[in-house]
């Protein structure tokens, strides 16, 4: 097996660089799923071009649906196939495997999906029992990849989702909630503790932009507007605001300054808001409607406590970053981590703890001590087939110099440009 160890370089002074993101995955495979309910052709442009959306578009083509990718720009006509049997591979793609089972839903022919033993490992049991109950027939793995589906699903109002474990759930069951011909739903209630609220809110955005209106009605449900279904449209996919916590919080660290092109405050994604966690340690940020720079302080702050229910992506960049700051960091709101591409909360806490950095867990919080420079050991860092533990703990690699990950393809999941856009701010 060839070695894919990568020691990351260290930064050893101040930068001022522009950086074009990728475009946003959660957006895209969002408009991507609507794509397969839609007549004629889409076009979304500032596509990302990695694993994730590759995934999604090689499913949609297996469901019969044209695909023509130029760039950054997908060419996408629908609708799909509803009655061919089919078998999908979603890869490491958790979102795109979520939007893919309640896309089977609507099909007649039988769905197998199945993905990356990483994707195995994460349930979908909510997502399944809805379904169950609304008329699919439905055989997996106790919940988990790989499993098969068949159709289609009953109109029933309401549906009710757990939204404890994950958001995706609940976008999964809003995007086919229009159905095909005739909508399966009018209202969505969530029961359980919902987390990530921000990226249900990203799913009734990209709905909006489609002609289809959905709104929260109370705290925990969500009523669609009858309507006729997605409508067909040019639509342009900002930039990552998740990928932007790397060089941002890399710019703070080293007194730099990054500007982001393509990301700017008119942003519905949910972790824009972690600039002002990075404001509130210092840092000045500047942003217009498209465009957005971070400049980092002379010296950071120390944080209260933070809670990062509402932004659980940007959270590991936030874990990475809090034994480099000069007092003990106590984060919490970390319970839906456990379900991630790994264990984002106890998987970085053993990392860290190698390295000689003093950690404590609870189910939900996190709190890590700071630790000297030269006290923090030389490992190779276990990415657990993880992109974001990989480009999180570049935070700590560019201080050290002394940090090897065992895997640096792993950022194509969702950035393969990551470790050009990182020389960049290495000068």
């Amino acid at each position: 097996m060839q070695d894919n160890h990568y020691l990351i370089p260290k930064i050893t002074k101040p930068f001022d660089e522009a950086i074009e993101l990728p475009g946003s995955k959660s957006i895209a495979l969002r408009q991507m799923g609507m794509c397969a309910m839609s007549k004629g052709k889409s076009v979304l442009h500032g596509i990302p071009i990695c694993d994730d959306s590759l995934a999604m578009a090689s499913c949609l083509e297996k469901l019969g649906l044209s695909i023509n990718i130029t760039d950054t720009v997908i060419e996408i006509t629908g609708p799909m196939n509803l009655a061919d049997p089919v078998t999908l591979d979603a890869r490491m793609s958790g979102a795109s495997a979520r939007i893919l089972i309640a896309l089977a839903a609507l099909r007649s022919g039988i769905t197998h999906i199945d993905g990356h033993k990483s994707l195995r490992a994460r349930t979908n049991q909510p997502l399944l029992d809805v379904l169950e109950k609304a008329g699919c027939q439905i055989e997996s793995s106790n919940g988990h990849l790989p499993l098969s589906i068949r159709g289609p699903i009953k109109r029933v109002s309401p549906l009710t989702i757990d939204g404890s474990i994950s958001s995706q759930y609940v976008t999964a069951l809003l995007i086919i909630s229009v159905g095909l011909g005739s909508p399966i739903t009018d209202r969505i209630v969530i029961h359980g503790e919902l987390v990530s609220k921000p990226y249900i809110d990203i799913t009734l955005n990209e709905m909006q932009k489609r002609g289809i209106h959905a709104n929260w009605e109370a705290n925990q449900t969500i009523r669609i507007d009858r309507q006729a279904g997605y409508q067909n449209k040019e639509i342009q996919v900002e930039g990552d605001a998740t990928a932007a916590t790397y060089a941002a919080t890399l710019a703070c660290l080293h007194q730099g300054k990054v500007a982001f092109t393509n990301l700017g405050n008119s942003s519905q994604q949910g972790d824009y808001q972690y600039l002002e966690i990075l404001k509130s340690l210092g840092a000045k940020v500047v942003s217009t409607e498209s465009s957005t720079t971070i400049e980092g302080p002379e010296q950071l702050k120390i944080p209260e406590p933070i809670d990062m229910k509402s932004m659980p992506d940007a959270a590991l960049t936030l874990i990475a970053l809090a034994p480099l700051l000069g007092g003990e960091t106590t984060i919490s709101g970390l319970s839906s981590l456990h379900h991630k591409e790994c264990d984002r909360l106890e998987c970085p806490a053993a990392e860290m703890s190698k390295m000689g950095i003093a950690v404590e867990t609870t189910h939900e919080t996190i709190t890590i001590q700071p630790v000297a420079l030269d006290r923090i050991k030389e490992v190779t860092l276990s990415t657990y087939h993880d992109h974001r533990m990989a480009m999180a703990f570049s935070l700590i690699g560019s201080v050290t110099g002394r940090l090897t990950i065992d895997a640096q393809n792993v950022v194509d999941k969702t950035y393969p440009s990551f470790w050009n856009d990182y020389q960049k701010l290495c000068g």
